[in-house]
């Protein structure tokens, strides 16, 4: 109780603090904020290049031929292998190629498979336990165990095997792609280490189409990774999901611009022979002259169309009229 300030202690306190006779701490303390400096802001680094590469527009379509590539490959694979297959598809990845091969279990099976029509390639990638598996049953196992994965290159055997599952991934994916754009896939070669492909970048962003594949009690992956720059040129067909009213449409347009192109008319002319002569020979030219031309009477005649050089034939008569009979295709 001794502590506390009467009415009147607190009346004079609050007084002198007002009129600046009572010093306070809060003052003190503001006046050395005042005159200690601030700290200098520091800049940090923004890699654009990086920063750009990795925000990639995504690609719808990808999500439908994925859709398309697991039903029929199921149906292949269990055609293969005959024993019931079952794939299920994971969420499509648009990732740095460094962060990828991070994820990848060595020793994992990579095989570059070609794209014409693309311009480019893709990297077909089979999980170590898929790749025995698939070995047992071609070798005649009646039963497939969980097999031991060993740090070993495959034999020229069992990459003949290896070969013709890559070659099944590449028919189903072409079957796949058609709606979208029609590619065609080719086996190129396989690699069990990620660092012996250097065709892409790390900085490289790829798109990764992951495939959960089951067979018997043993469920193992297949990735497909698809350089995006590839990608890239033919990213109008992409950003779109394609419906079965589009492909319906698309085809009858198709049909329907074949057959009016299939009307246009053509001039098409028999070219018997030519003959270049000069100004002074030409005015010497008179009636029951004779002009010799470069073409004998057997060898073939050129055929133009449009004013260009299409095919070769030989004269002749055809039910009594003169004709020319196709012995060549010019391309």
């Amino acid at each position: 109780m001794e502590q506390l300030l009467s009415q009147e202690e607190i009346d004079a306190l609050l007084h002198g603090i007002s009129d600046g006779d009572v010093e306070t701490a809060v003052e003190e303390v503001a006046v050395e904020a005042e005159q200690t400096p601030a700290p200098a802001a520091q800049a940090q680094v923004l890699d654009f290049a990086k920063y750009t590469k990795g925000r990639k527009e995504k690609l719808p379509s990808l999500e439908f031929v994925s859709d398309r590539l697991s039903k029929s490959l199921r149906s292949a694979l269990t055609l293969f292998l005959e024993r019931e297959v079952e794939i299920n598809i994971a969420p499509t990845q648009y990732i740095e190629y460094g962060e990828f091969i991070k994820t990848l279990p060595l020793p994992t099976n990579m095989n570059i498979v070609t794209t014409e029509h693309l311009k480019g390639f893709f990297i077909v990638i089979f999980d170590a336990k898929l790749i025995f598996c698939v070995l047992e049953t071609v070798f005649g196992s009646n039963t497939i165990t969980v097999p031991k994965i060993e740090g070993r290159e495959f034999t020229k055997i069992e990459f003949n095997v290896i070969k013709k599952l890559v070659d099944i991934v590449c028919a189903e994916m072409e079957k796949a792609w058609e709606p979208v754009y029609k590619i065609r896939c080719k086996y190129s070669r396989s690699e069990i280490n990620p660092n012996y492909i250097t065709m892409v970048s790390l900085e490289e962003t790829v798109v990764i189409c992951e495939f959960a594949i089951e067979v018997a009690d043993v469920v193992s992956w297949m990735k497909i990774c698809m350089p995006y720059g590839i990608l890239e040129s033919i990213k109008g067909y992409l950003i779109s999901t394609p419906s079965r009213e589009d492909l319906d449409m698309r085809e009858k347009w198709i049909q329907k611009l074949r057959a009016r192109v299939e009307e246009v008319p053509l001039d098409i002319r028999g070219i018997l022979g030519k003959k270049k002569i000069s100004v002074e020979e030409f005015l010497r030219i008179k009636k029951d002259s004779v002009i010799v031309t470069d073409t004998n009477v057997d060898e073939p005649i050129d055929i133009e169309v449009g004013n260009r050089t299409k095919l070769r034939g030989k004269m002749g008569v055809y039910k009594g009229n003169k004709a020319i009979k196709i012995e060549q295709i010019v391309d």
